[in-house]
């Protein structure tokens, strides 16, 4: 059970870890939003300890990410929406250029997969 536990906090931390960067956040300025000391991201980045359910909860928010995905890293129809809701803002011409990258990306990423 212990390396259970282990094994998820230090995959959860890396979960944090990479939203926070991919938000361009500082760990304090992840602190700040999560009601929390830098230490207390810090310990959970390092996957040493968990944070307080609200505060998960608010880091989520704020990185665009669902609890789902923080705890599990599996993508759930939440992490699907929240993608849809930020593409739904793009201007026509923006939107091209985005499904353009994302279709180049996707057949990159499987292209790689299948050479594996």
């Amino acid at each position: 059970m212990a390396t259970e536990r282990k094994q998820l906090l230090q995959e959860m931390g890396q979960r944090y870890f990479e939203a926070r960067k991919a938000k361009g956040l500082t760990q304090e300025e992840a602190a700040e939003i999560a009601n929390v000391t830098q230490q207390a991201i810090s310990d959970a980045e390092l996957g040493k300890s968990f944070l307080s359910p609200n505060s998960m909860l608010n880091l989520c928010t704020a990185y665009g990410i669902s609890c789902d995905y923080l705890m599990t890293g599996e993508i759930s129809d939440k992490d699907v929406f929240l993608i849809d809701d930020q593409i739904r803002q793009l201007d026509a011409k923006t939107f091209h250029h985005y499904k353009g990258l994302t279709e180049h990306f996707i057949a990159a990423v499987l292209d790689k997969r299948d050479k594996t």
